[in-house]
């Protein structure tokens, strides 16, 4: 089969190394281990994303925290739509008379504009190459605090649509740095473990706010005060990233190699030198190599290779966006309410499910992988959303004259007056709808952002996030407008159409390659091999895995050299020795040792005899 990636962490690994000699030349003069060894690692006890994470804390801890981004998003998200109904907001912003749909539409929308301009590419590529990942992290942090300042203080229409622009600008920087920085500083075992975060800080959020809201619903200023955590929050990321490291990608392509050696040791403590230094090795090399290849110009970016790779991306979080979660985040009152459900209390049972469900991710992510959960959720989603549309259609009668969404109270099943609707019924479209959120929440809600901050090589990664980003707040902004029409016309149709995407998500998980545990630098080679492309480029050492082997002790690769018949194996074991101590891997310490040696001289086309070596390392 194909060779699993190399286990660099210290684990117990059984290896099978086949050894080629060509007859013609049986004394091949420096014979290395990278030329006369091919090794299948064959893993007998992995080490989990939790162990990883236990072992290396602090990648953890600097992921945890960047993820208050996500939390400032979820915040805003869940912040705004109880506010239109609370009776302080109504008098200070519009003095006692009731907002119009187009004011409050503009009110929501004015953010996701904010939101676009700073996720496009021309914009975030500019900050986050120039300034770096963290730094603008900071700046985004700072400009949605004063957002949301301007919010707070608010007096009219016209000064909330200027602080709801500010925290947009804020959020679209946020959006596009966040997941970025947090796979760039996270181990290849637990990237996806660490880049979920981003999400679970959004669901947090949106519970978050639900629940501060509720509590301040009838008190004076009640909105003001609501809204003031958010600024709070937005501070306490901007100050205390002064304390965490910049990423060690970005150092490397401004051409500090010093810093990037001493970030990655800082972040990797606890982990094998020799696994720091491959990874040094590969992120050097990957930016040489893209350095060799020119700056980053548009017309490469959108075009060959990098065009099929940014599609890719874009359509995942367009599905991200299409399969219909945040018409059930924005309309779902309405949306449940039409089957007699109480909105506001299916609006918090929402939100704690979303939240809740988040964990799991976190902890499948790496372990499944990001196709298997974006395969299997994407099958759940398309089951319970056609459930429910299917169900609400044939069972709940809704006039055609019925105002929806702002009234659902004419609503009812066949045979029952209006407003009520069989429990049955209720029950079966509750299930549904918090499956379905329950679905989202474990796969496409976490891993799209995981997926497209890890496909794009170093050199247009800053670009390709910002592009997908913005395909993602655009496809908010469609779900937005055209649920409202869908609503209105189709009814539960709503949720047959949401359930054909769905359905796509599916086809495009069983497409895509799996990304889990694969260093950033390689994951391009997936998709040139997924594409049927040549290699854009030549790697001396192509994959972690093979550094990882050269990076073996040299008395062991000197065994190698100059054999005839048969390698020295006694030379070997004297080389990896007995020790037990892996965390320094000096000779006589690399706890390796010989258990089985099996020749097989069976010739292949181009006369090779070939010796089977087994390995434990123990």
């Amino acid at each position: 089969g194909e060779p699993s990636w190399c286990d660099p962490l210290g684990t117990s690994i059984m290896a099978d190394v086949e050894i080629q000699r060509n007859d013609s030349d049986p004394l091949v003069d420096g014979y290395d281990l990278m030329e006369g060894i091919e090794a299948d690692w064959l893993e007998e006890e992995e080490m989990s994303a939790l162990q990883v994470i236990r072992q290396q804390p602090r990648s953890a801890v600097v992921a945890l925290f960047a993820a208050l981004g996500g939390f400032l998003f979820g915040l805003d998200i869940g912040y705004i739509g109880p506010v239109y109904e609370m009776q302080s907001f109504i008098d200070d912003i519009s003095h006692g008379e009731p907002l119009g749909a187009a004011t409050k539409g503009f009110i929501t929308g004015v953010f996701s504009i904010g939101c676009i301009v700073t996720s496009l590419p021309m914009v975030s590529s500019l900050f986050m190459d120039k300034l770096g990942r963290k730094w603008t992290i900071m700046s985004g942090a700072w400009v949605y605090a004063c957002g949301a300042a301007v919010q707070c203080l608010a007096s009219d229409v016209n000064h909330l649509y200027v602080g709801r622009l500010m925290s947009g600008f804020g959020i679209g920087m946020l959006s596009t740095t966040v997941p970025v920085y947090q796979t760039e500083v996270a181990p290849k075992e637990t990237r996806g473990a660490l880049g979920t975060l981003y999400q679970m800080g959004i669901t947090l959020g949106i519970l978050s706010a639900s629940l501060v809201d509720m509590w301040f619903t009838d008190v004076a200023s009640g909105w003001r005060w609501a809204g003031s955590p958010r600024v709070g929050v937005a501070l306490f990321l901007a100050i205390g990233m002064l304390c965490l490291p910049e990423s060690p990608r970005h150092l490397a392509r401004k051409g500090n190699n010093e810093r990037t050696m001493q970030t990655l040791q800082w972040l990797r403590r606890g982990a094998r030198e020799d696994y720091i230094e491959v990874e040094f090795d590969c992120v050097i090399e990957e930016v040489e190599a893209e350095m060799r290849m020119g700056e980053p110009e548009w017309g490469e970016f959108f075009s060959g290779f990098m065009l099929r790779v940014l599609m890719v991306g874009m359509a995942a979080q367009f599905l991200q966006q299409l399969c219909g979660m945040n018409a059930f985040m924005y309309y779902g009152p309405a949306l449940f309410g039409m089957a007699g459900i109480d909105g506001t209390t299916f609006q918090v049972i929402q939100c704690s499910v979303n939240f809740l469900m988040t964990f799991p991710a976190v902890a499948f992510v790496d372990r499944a992988g990001r196709t298997f959960l974006l395969k299997w959720t994407g099958i759940v989603m398309s089951t319970f959303i056609l459930i429910l549309g299917t169900v609400g259609m044939v069972f709940i009668k809704i006039p055609e004259d019925c105002p929806l969404p702002k009234d659902t109270d004419c609503a009812h099943t066949a045979g029952l007056p209006y407003g009520q609707v069989d429990p049955m019924v209720s029950a079966v479209i509750v299930g549904s709808g918090l499956m379905f959120v329950a679905g989202f929440a474990l796969g496409w809600g976490p891993v799209v952002w995981v997926f497209c901050a890890e496909i794009f090589p170093m050199k247009y990664r800053s670009k390709g996030v910002g592009v997908t980003t913005t395909a993602n707040w655009v496809g908010n902004y469609i779900v937005a407008q055209i649920t409202t029409l869908l609503m209105q016309n189709t009814k539960f149709g709503t949720f047959i159409f949401y359930g054909f995407f769905c359905i796509l998500c599916v086809v495009f998980a069983m497409w895509v390659p799996e990304t889990a545990n694969i260093p950033m630098e390689e994951v391009q080679i997936l998709f040139e091999q997924k594409f049927g492309m040549p290699p854009r480029r030549t790697r001396s050492a192509s994959t972690f895995r093979d550094r990882l082997l050269s990076s073996r002790p040299s008395s062991a690769r000197a065994s190698m050299r100059g054999f005839g018949s048969a390698p020295d194996f006694a030379a070997l074991q004297e080389a990896y020795g007995s020790g037990q101590d892996g965390s320094n891997r000096t000779p006589k310490k690399a706890g390796m040792k010989v258990v089985q040696s099996t020749p097989d001289f069976a010739q292949n086309r181009q006369g090779t005899a070939q010796s089977k070596l087994r390995f434990k390392e123990t």
